[in-house]
């Protein structure tokens, strides 16, 4: 379970979201929308404690999250980060150490640097459902699914197939969170966040 309890949240002192509550309970999907530029991928970086909440605060099973305590939290989750391709390397090199970690580019403990990734051609639609599956079922130890707009790439056809393998994460009982603005999966959410509705 993860809660939001009164969360300010301001970056270069501007301030995305303010007095948020809300719990995204274990075996329910939890969809955070709201219009583009809302925050909304800034806000799953500060439930993972890459950013400090301003005022409020983030529990993971009733433990205090802070950017100090976020590491041993994040070894909790799957991350499925809007710019997959950075973990396109499971798909074509299964067998390569991962890289030292390095800020957000490290979720599931496979993601290498960046910065040694070199540019090649975007994966396809099926590809990326196929790279989003296979994280997602390597994770069978995470407690917590985080998912950052998990069928922005996706064709009309895949992203049903997407929603269908985030709801089989919930009824394993885990813990789902997406940022997205895509309406089946809102439709289908068990609670929908709006921050539009949080901004000043």
């Amino acid at each position: 379970m993860l809660e939001v309890k009164d969360a300010t949240i301001s970056v270069s002192g501007k301030v995305l979201v303010k007095n948020l509550s809300f719990i995204a309970d274990d075996g329910r999907l939890t969809c955070i929308t709201g219009a583009v530029g809302s925050g909304k991928s800034t806000f799953l970086r500060t439930l993972m404690g890459f950013l400090p909440i301003t005022e409020g605060f983030v529990s993971v099973d009733g433990e205090l999250l802070t950017v100090q305590s976020a590491p041993s939290f994040r070894r909790m989750m799957c991350y499925l980060p809007q710019d997959i391709h950075l973990l396109r390397h499971q798909l074509y090199q299964p067998e390569a150490q991962p890289a030292e970690p390095d800020e957000y580019l490290v979720w599931n403990s496979q993601l290498p640097s960046a910065t040694e990734i070199p540019k090649t051609q975007p994966l396809s639609p099926e590809e990326i459902f196929q790279l989003a599956s296979k994280t997602i079922h390597e994770a069978t130890n995470k407690s917590i699914v985080v998912a950052d707009e998990p069928a922005s790439h996706l064709s009309p056809e895949l992203a049903p197939q997407m929603l269908e393998l985030l709801q089989q994460q919930t009824t394993q009982g885990k813990c789902v969170l997406i940022a997205s603005r895509h309406p089946q999966l809102i439709a289908n959410a068990h609670r929908v966040i709006d921050l539009n509705q949080f901004q000043l």
